[in-house]
């Protein structure tokens, strides 16, 4: 009785992969990038992004009023974009978002670049 062959088995998932295309074949056809728009200076939509800006902000530690989902949804319409997380803090029986500013989405970037806060 003759025994079979060994066979080798090679990964191709192991082998490295070389990509060197462009990120889109044609730039000058894709839409313009709309800068999300600021709000009126003093409202409590600037007073939640401004805060906003410079940290992470959940209800429980932004003191500026009671309704940071509803000035964050504003925002929102207003072409931001945000990252949410649900947190647990001591003492809450429930868990409260945090909200971060999406930098790395094209409108909220684009109007953070614009004013200069990037």
């Amino acid at each position: 009785m003759r025994s079979a062959h060994t066979t080798e088995v090679t990964v191709s998932a192991l082998e490295p992969r070389h990509n060197h295309t462009a990120n889109d074949l044609f730039p000058d056809t894709l839409p313009p990038v709309t800068p999300a728009l600021w709000p009126t200076r003093g409202t409590r939509a600037d007073e939640a992004l401004q805060a906003l800006i410079s940290a992470p902000q959940n209800q429980a530690d932004y003191w500026h009023g009671w309704r940071l989902a509803a000035y964050v949804k504003e925002l929102e319409y207003d072409g931001w974009a945000f990252i949410k997380r649900d947190i647990n803090r001591p003492g809450c029986r429930r868990s409260i978002t945090e909200y971060r500013i999406d930098r790395a989405d094209p409108g909220t970037s684009a109007a953070l670049i614009a004013r200069g806060a990037a």
